[in-house]
């Protein structure tokens, strides 16, 4: 039973023209015992917008709108869950062997988002789980899961976060994984779930969002960068080498809230009487 059995639906976020890319996330898939072509998979056509409306870049916009139309698609469809993949997710070789126990502390417990793949790596406790729940900041939206429970109300918000403007203290015309944290931020009873060590993160490959460096512009120079990029995911899938991402979240200024990251699942000592009569219903479901 791995993880792609829990998930009503692995939804990849793909342009046509980055085949580069889908031979990549096929190959990525395939160590994780997942079949790209598996019913499950869809890969949906990705809006293509005229121009930016404001956001950073039209491609920026174009990102936005494809993880907003899966989201809508889930919940239309009457799912119950949806994984949204990135054509750039990579994964190590620990959610290979996890993803089981992972699938199966997903079943039997309540939960609203899933980051397979994010930015913390600081001040993480260790969690026996692998699991942890989270409210604190982060970036990257390339793996992550939502529960239908809270469908309505985060594409209701990001619907909002594409009318107001740039700078909004509520969050106007943001990258999609900002928008995430806002959601976040302003829903802190939010049951939101991280891995830890984290599980994804994104491999290095030009960026189809915004215009690529001088360095892709000549072929020579960019076989160098494509060997350094394939080190380092190998490196980071091997546990050799760590990625952190973009450290900036959010403008100066802005406020930020965060409890303790805990250990999810709760253990049976530390859970309410009603918390243990929820996971005894949900086991016996």
């Amino acid at each position: 039973m791995g993880i792609l059995d829990y998930f009503d639906r692995v939804a990849i976020i793909h342009l046509p023209d980055r085949e580069d890319r889908f031979r990549a996330l096929r190959s990525e898939l395939s160590r994780i015992g997942i079949d790209i072509h598996h019913p499950k998979v869809c890969i949906p056509e990705p809006p293509m917008p005229q121009d930016a409306n404001g956001y950073h870049s039209r491609g920026v916009f174009g990102s936005f709108l494809s993880h907003l139309e899966i989201l809508e698609a889930a919940y239309r469809d009457g799912l119950e869950t949806v994984w949204v993949l990135e054509d750039d997710a990579i994964f190590n070789r620990r959610f290979r062997i996890e993803q089981t126990q992972v699938a199966e502390s997903l079943r039997n417990n309540q939960w609203d988002m899933f980051f397979v793949g994010h930015t913390v790596h600081e001040e993480l406790p260790n969690s026996p789980t692998s699991l942890l729940r989270f409210s604190g900041p982060f970036i990257w939206a390339h793996s992550y899961a939502v529960h239908r429970r809270i469908l309505p109300r985060l594409i209701e918000f990001l619907h909002q976060t594409m009318e107001r403007p740039v700078g909004h203290p509520d969050g106007g015309k943001l990258y999609i994984d900002a928008a995430y944290f806002f959601f976040r931020q302003f829903n802190p009873e939010v049951i939101c779930i991280i891995s830890s060590p984290c599980y994804s993160v994104q491999k290095g490959s030009r960026s189809s969002l915004n215009s690529g460096p001088w360095f892709e512009r000549n072929s020579a120079t960019r076989f160098m960068a494509n060997l350094a990029r394939a080190i380092r995911d190998e490196g980071w899938r091997l546990g050799l080498l760590r990625i952190d991402g973009p450290r900036e979240v959010l403008k100066e200024g802005w406020k930020l809230t965060s409890s303790p990251a805990e250990i999810w699942p709760a253990p049976l000592s530390a859970r309410t009487g009603e918390e243990n009569a929820a996971a005894t219903s949900r086991l016996r479901s």
